[in-house]
């Protein structure tokens, strides 16, 4: 195949990585922004290069006129989850977007591989537009938590090293620590709540830092800096106390003051 059909091949498939991306990273946006609990920790994508298919083709004896149908993972995105309980919340929000349509589903965390390799796969339909009209692409979506990434980086590493051949020696402690893998998502999972709770307040404090902060600033250009600087003082006192339910009424009630004299500077001006 030509090179420069390869590149008309495998551009919308770049093009759907980058949307898909910054589709997820906007998910991870509005749950932060209303104090909501992300079960997406992180999100990559990449197109796999011309070789790899090639090699996959041949592995799969595919034919090439075949080739968009039968290797689904031509364009890929990988979530990362805290929590193996999380797996289930993405695939639950994917399964709820009307821009993806799920097409297949591949459990292997239920159904380990021998390996030791988990993860949970979905084959999806996403639609790209491009100058030549709508083009409705197959992309694998990979989600697992960040243990099971680790393990799964080293593992494809070892099976470039050795041309899929890992000596048995390197398979067995492959194996070995994908059971302490196992272990630690199943201990990470006994404290999921409190973790959780603690991430949602520290994300709440942020935005509640940010405001005032804001609002503080523009209280600069409505009254004397004196007045300003008392309010400051305060708010870093509050800060200072590690009490959120002070800071949230003091932010409620920095609203009512800066409200004030918004309300007397447009007065003023008339």
């Amino acid at each position: 195949m030509d090179i420069l059909l390869w590149h008309k091949i495998l551009s919308p498939y770049e093009l759907a990585v980058q949307e898909l991306v910054l589709k997820f990273d906007h998910m991870k946006k509005e749950h932060r922004e209303r104090g909501i609990y992300c079960p997406i920790e992180n999100v990559t994508g990449r197109v796999k290069t011309i070789s790899s298919i090639l090699e996959k083709m041949q592995k799969k004896e595919i034919p090439l006129e075949q080739m968009e149908e039968q290797v689904e993972d031509i364009a890929g995105i990988r979530i990362i989850c805290q929590f193996v309980e999380d797996i289930e919340r993405v695939e639950k929000l994917i399964e709820a977007r009307s821009d993806m349509k799920i097409l297949c589903e591949k459990d292997y965390i239920r159904n380990q591989k021998e390996s030791g390799y988990r993860s949970y796969h979905l084959i999806v339909q996403y639609t790209v537009q491009t100058i030549d009209g709508p083009r409705a692409l197959q992309v694998e979506i990979q989600i697992r938590t960040m243990a099971m990434d680790f393990w799964a980086t080293v593992e494809h590493s070892l099976q470039y090293k050795y041309k899929m051949k890992i000596p048995a020696h390197i398979k067995t402690r492959l194996s070995n620590a994908a059971d302490a893998i196992l272990s630690l998502d199943k201990e990470m999972s006994s404290v999921r709540s409190e973790i959780m709770d603690a991430q949602v307040s520290s994300q709440l404090q942020n935005r509640l830092v940010a405001d005032i902060l804001n609002t503080i600033e523009n209280l600069y250009r409505l009254t004397n800096q004196r007045e300003v600087e008392k309010i400051q003082d305060e708010f870093y006192r509050i800060y200072a106390a590690h009490d959120m339910e002070e800071l949230k009424r003091f932010h409620q009630q920095l609203d009512i003051i800066a409200e004030g004299y918004r309300a007397q500077s447009v007065a003023e001006e008339m």
